[in-house]
């Protein structure tokens, strides 16, 4: 493997200068196009009936996506991933032509050159040239720093990844995905939600007092308000009930944070409108989800949230953030959510 080049002279010189730019233009491409296949579960590649996964489907999606982004990863020379640039190109162009090949799109027909393609072109970039290594104490820096991000971005999208089969359905049962709820799209698309849920040892009336309450200017959201405050948002729960907290009606607006957050750069209060509110029973919020209680028969309380994620003609940049930036710490918020709510639900009152 040919893996460290240099010239000299002019000629050499335009050489590496030609090899360096090839070598991240391949090496981002590669990792794009990784990032861009997160479009095959955001178009629900995976999606049997309500509630229902194809495994294998999921395998190979997570296959192409992590090792087209290791791929690229080690062609732009992250450290051990230089040496399974090829066999990752490879597995990653594999995978994603299988995941076609089970759900066909022929909307998705450059990401199939791309899939078929990048392969081959990696082996050969990597078995004929590459960058040498770097030299002088700045450049190191900036190669270490590289280093760093990468290995950051290669953990991060491992674990959006490989943890989105987990958490789009965490907590709940086949039941709670056949159950229709108010706050349904007409016609429904069952495979582009996904659902939490959580079983609470107390009433829907009970539980209602503290779900009602949820939004910046009251009770806060009960997830991590520290974290929510580390990006310059005011919330702060509260751990009581408050009697001028208890009515929502549709039309009121659930802020999510404060007047003029980030200079009104999102907008100049950003929120979700609420589209229908039945007390002790249903809470619907404008493109956040169904917040939905199910009394049981032991006694105990469902609370189940149902959100619409994405849709059918969903484009690949928007599927790479929506996976790789959103879910995941959708998910880590809203469990947290569902967690406080169940423990000051069950605690004793006086």
């Amino acid at each position: 493997m040919r893996w460290h080049e240099s010239g000299n002279g002019n000629g050499g010189l335009e050489t590496d200068m030609r090899r360096r730019f090839v070598r991240k233009l391949l090496g981002v491409t590669l990792l794009l196009h990784g990032l861009a296949n997160a479009v095959m579960p955001m178009r629900a590649l995976d999606a049997g009936p309500p509630g229902v996964w194809m495994m294998p489907a999921t395998v190979v999606y997570e296959i192409a996506i992590l090792a087209f982004v290791a791929a690229g990863l080690g062609v732009l020379g992250l450290g051990a991933l230089r040496r399974a640039a090829i066999p990752a190109a490879w597995a990653g162009g594999l995978a994603a032509l299988a995941a076609h090949a089970l759900r066909p799109d022929p909307d998705l027909w450059i990401g199939l050159v791309l899939s078929s393609t990048l392969p081959m072109l990696t082996t050969l970039f990597v078995l004929t040239a590459a960058a040498p290594e770097p030299h002088g104490h700045r450049t190191m820096a900036w190669h270490r720093l590289g280093v760093v991000c990468g290995s950051a971005l290669l953990i991060w999208v491992t674990a959006a990844a490989t943890t989105w089969p987990w958490t789009r359905d965490r907590g709940t049962t086949q039941g709670d995905w056949t159950m229709p709820l108010s706050g349904d799209r007409s016609p429904r698309t069952p495979q582009f939600e996904i659902m939490h849920a959580v079983t609470i040892d107390a009433s829907p009336a009970t539980i209602w007092s503290w779900l009602v309450q949820i939004g910046q200017d009251r009770a806060g959201f009960y997830s991590y308000d520290w974290l929510e405050r580390l990006f310059g948002v005011d919330i702060h729960n509260v751990n009581e009930i408050r009697p001028e907290w208890q009515a929502r009606a549709a039309g009121d607006f659930v802020f999510a944070t404060q007047p003029d957050y980030l200079g009104g750069v999102f907008a100049e209060r950003p929120g979700w409108r609420v589209i229908h509110a039945e007390p002790h029973r249903t809470l619907v919020l404008e493109n956040w989800g169904t917040f939905v209680l199910v009394p049981q028969a032991d006694g105990t309380t469902r609370l189940l949230i149902r959100s619409t994620i994405s849709h059918d003609r969903i484009p690949a940049w928007a599927a790479a953030l929506n996976l790789t930036l959103f879910e995941l710490p959708h998910f880590i918020m809203e469990r947290k959510m569902l967690l406080t709510i169940k423990a000051r639900s069950e605690r004793p009152t006086t």
